[in-house]
């Protein structure tokens, strides 16, 4: 774009010292630890308290070198590099150092190996042989931390949902505490006391339940912290490890199962840290999520409805209907009288197969991934289709100046990422900003918190360019053009119109011009609005305004592990030219029938258009923010196939339901929201007769005479070549319409509600975890203090949620972080059907509150 604003960014020396370790010479960045120069060279020292992705704090004293010229041992993890510095890792001095660590460890440490859950990869026991005594000097009764008058063997304590602390085993390293609060910003664990009686423990009255909560077992070197997970079910070594990633969020998570081959069955997850996009911390749903496989909930049989009831099947028989009534039904009424609609969290052979299939050997472009928003997008040129087709690179959230996060609560929706700005935020110290139609926890790493009236996200953008024009921070000419596109046309008006101050906007627009490196991040917030498009139009102004896509990334992020993988192989209505392109080129053809998507197809249910609909791994009469509208829409289908791991609401009413694999039981690849292609191997095989999507997709396609795929190899070398394509849109070249219009409300309906995941939660499976459940197994309203106040609702407290289309009743739960009157209700528990109380005609969702009377 030739009338983009330019930056020049400085390029900064790096200045470096010339060193010695154990005769090595090495040259590193001024600032760099002894410690970490040392690793970088392949020389050992062994750690208690340090972690690569914390502050060093010294405070274990095991990584002692010997430093020439100064008088004492010297902690490595704290002690920078300097020109001329001569260090010695392995001297008699050094050993002897360490020894004398490890016994004043072992002072109280009891000696319950045999019993204790860290067992096998204990830092301490490992560091103990190779550095210790093999007795001690000391014989008096070890410390224990039981209550006066309790009989225990050990001193559990159960601190969490999943935590047990045995705090007789713990070496105050501090890992734990200084991780939840540096990495994780949270303060629901914390060291008491001082000096010999400190104690890690939970925050008084506290549970340790935040969404982060199981790295601190496994970042604890010694048995201190176990979870229940893994806690008596089985010794290290008699594991084994396959490597696989998270199916729960979309940036793509590494992770490392530990199973037992012979009982087929995961015992734990734990991190393989990948720098470039996790940095070795897990979320807890991606820690815990793996549990649904093992549920005993899981579909083990294909299910045929017969006289009215669904019965046990074969899967030949199950298979063979299938392929007989979608054919049937393509025959007598044509093509564009099926659809498929299918998860995002599938791997890219089942999503590219679908719709191989229902293109090819059904002939139908109603094809759709996308279950959870209302009036989806057809045009794949549109301006939101501009901002989720931009690249995005985690990594250079680290190199940000500037950072801003507009319509997301990350900790619920990108949790990794929160932590990566959150370490941004300790180690680089950029500007950062969330922008958000109410207030949210990921907002506690920011700067400035703007929280924008609901339903004004397009108002807010405008107003953020007439702040950038008042304070003249873009082209005149620019200016001009743009003040001819939108409304309001001052920045007074455009304040008032979405609640937030002048100076507010001026101060963010400023940080927008003066940035040379920034990173804007877009979220749910925008992709589940009515209205994503007319925002997206706004932020694409904003855009060209002031030349942002020139000194960083804008993007949208997409939520499922596989959304990007689903656009890229077509698996939507109107994949984009470039894909429809060299689908027809791949297939020599291409279906002509009408484009529909999940929308559109549901309206043609009702009309009784849509006869038969396949659905993989899908469960839209839960997650479909209508659940009338969807609910009379599937009831009118003549057939409906549902593949799934578990039972769902859409399942019940299918008259053939096919057990499906899950993520963990088969290889696959998948794409992150960074177009990253990652691809993991089986890590169990399946207990129970069920197939992965694409095998299933596979055999009725046989059926049908019309085979997919040669090979696995062809089948790989089609997805490949889309794969390959350029996805990137280019930037509008002139300005957008967004000319906001007020927002009708009803008083009945005071409060505007959002629904979203629970921060231990996605989707409609993840209730079959048991550890998750333990941290939240039930659905609530949370609400501001000052709302609970005002309608006299304490925690616990059952409320009646009601809105124009339904009404619900759940639990009260006080917020810390909503300050206006806007509710927060979770989408992940069936037993409460929180969609029926909104409706897919209307931009914001709004609800009354009152209390339940029995």
């Amino acid at each position: 774009m030739a009338d983009v604003v330019k930056t020049t960014e400085q390029v900064a020396v790096v200045k470096t010292v010339t060193f010695t370790i154990d005769g090595r010479t090495t040259t590193v960045p001024k600032g760099t630890t002894v410690l970490q120069a040392a690793l970088d060279m392949g020389i050992a020292i062994p750690t208690f308290c340090w972690h690569p992705k914390l502050k060093p704090v010294g405070a274990c004293r095991m990584c002692y070198v010997e430093i020439e010229r100064m008088p004492k041992l010297q902690v490595s993890c704290a002690t920078e590099a300097t020109e001329g510095m001569v260090v010695h890792t392995d001297s008699d001095q050094v050993k002897r150092g360490r020894k004398a660590v490890i016994e004043f460890l072992l002072t109280n440490h009891p000696l319950d190996c045999p019993t204790c859950d860290k067992g096998g990869e204990c830092d301490l026991q490992n560091l103990t042989f190779a550095h210790g005594f093999d007795d001690s000097r000391f014989e008096f009764y070890k410390r224990r931390h039981i209550p006066e008058g309790v009989k225990s063997t050990f001193d559990d304590l159960r601190i969490g949902p999943e935590i047990i602390l045995n705090r007789n085993r713990c070496i105050l390293c501090y890992k734990c505490v200084r991780s939840n609060k540096e990495a994780f910003g949270e303060y629901d664990l914390g060291a008491y006391e001082r000096g010999n009686i400190t104690e890690i423990n939970a925050a008084p009255g506290e549970l340790v339940d935040n969404p982060f909560s199981g790295n601190l077992v496994e970042i604890c070197p010694v048995g201190a912290l176990t979870n229940t997970d893994w806690r008596y079910k089985i010794r290290v070594w008699l594991t084994q490890q396959a490597q696989s990633i998270c199916n729960f969020t979309s940036s793509g998570t590494n992770i490392t199962f530990y199973k037992e081959d012979h009982q087929k069955k995961i015992f734990r997850t734990t991190s393989r840290r990948n720098d470039a996009i996790d940095d070795g911390w897990l979320a807890d749903v991606t820690r815990y999520g793996y549990q649904i496989v093992h549920s005993p909930d899981r579909l083990q049989t294909p299910l045929i409805k017969k006289n009215g009831k669904q019965a046990p099947a074969s899967w030949d028989e199950a298979l063979a209907l299938v392929a007989r009534k979608l054919r049937d039904i393509r025959d007598a009424r044509g093509a564009a009288c099926v659809g498929g609609l299918i998860g995002p969290n599938q791997d890219n052979a089942t999503l590219y197969s679908f719709n191989k299939y229902l293109r090819t050997v059904i002939g139908t472009n109603a094809v759709d991934f996308r279950s959870e928003y209302r009036s989806l997008p057809t045009d794949p040129q549109s301006p939101y289709a501009v901002l989720a087709m931009q690249p995005f690179t985690i990594a250079d959230i680290d190199l940000s100046d500037l950072i801003v996060v507009f319509g997301s609560d990350l900790v619920n929706e990108h949790p990794n990422e929160y932590l990566r700005i959150r370490k941004a935020r300790n180690f680089s110290n950029p500007k950062i900003y969330s922008v958000n139609a109410f207030a949210v926890k990921s907002a506690d790493v920011a700067d400035l918190e703007l929280t924008y009236a609901v339903g004004t996200d397009e108002a807010f953008v405008n107003g953020l360019c007439l702040a950038a024009i008042e304070q003249n921070l873009a082209d005149s000419q620019l200016c001009a053009q743009l003040k001819k596109s939108i409304a309001p046309l001052t920045l007074a008006e455009a304040a008032a119109l979405c609640g937030v101050a002048s100076t507010d906007l001026k101060h963010l627009a400023k940080a927008l011009s003066e940035s040379r490196k920034l990173t804007f991040v877009i979220g749910e917030q925008v992709t589940r609005s009515k209205q994503r498009d007319v925002i997206a139009a706004s932020l694409c102004n904003l855009v060209r305004l002031l030349g942002l896509n020139q000194r960083g990334q804008v993007a949208v992020l997409a939520q499922h592990a596989n959304s990007v993988g689903a656009e890229m192989l077509g698996a939507l209505p109107s994949p984009a030219t470039a894909v429809r392109t060299e689908l027809s080129s791949i297939w020599r053809s291409y279906p002509e029938s009408p484009t529909l998507s999940t929308d559109h197809m549901l309206e043609q249910m009702l009309r009784n258009e849509l006869d038969a609909f396949l659905v993989v791994a899908a469960n839209p009469i839960m997650m479909y923010p209508d659940r009338t509208f969807v609910t009379e829409a599937i009831e009118k289908l003549d057939f409906l196939v549902v593949c799934d791991l578990f039972e769902t609401e859409t399942s019940a009413l299918a008259d053939v339901v096919l057990p499906l694999a899950a993520w963990a039981e088969y290889g696959g690849a998948y794409v992150n929201f960074e177009w990253r292609v990652q691809t993991v191997g089986q890590g169990i095989k399946p207990r129970f007769d069920v197939r992965p999507g694409y095998v299933i997709i596979e055999a009725l396609a046989d059926l049908a005479d019309r085979r997919l795929f040669a090979s696995d190899a062809d089948r790989q070398k089609e997805i490949d070549s889309l794969l390959a394509l350029q996805r990137r849109l280019e930037w509008p070249d002139q300005f957008l319409e967004v000319k906001p219009s007020p927002e009708k409300t009803d008083k009945q309906y005071p409060y505007a509600l959002i629904v979203g995941d629970d921060p231990h939660h996605r989707g409609y499976v993840t209730e079959k975890a048991a550890s998750l459940v333990n941290f939240c197994g039930e659905a609530y309203i949370e609400l501001s203090r000052e709302l609970a106040e005002k309608l006299d609702i304490e925690v616990g407290t059952p409320v009646r949620v009601e809105s124009a289309t339904g009404k619900v009743v759940v639990t009260a739960k006080i917020s810390d972080h909503l300050d206006n009157d806007v509710v927060f209700m979770p989408r992940n528990f069936s037993a409460a059907k929180v969609n029926a109380l909104q409706s897919r005609s209307k931009r914001v969702d709004r609800i009354r509150i009152s209390k339940a009377v029995d």
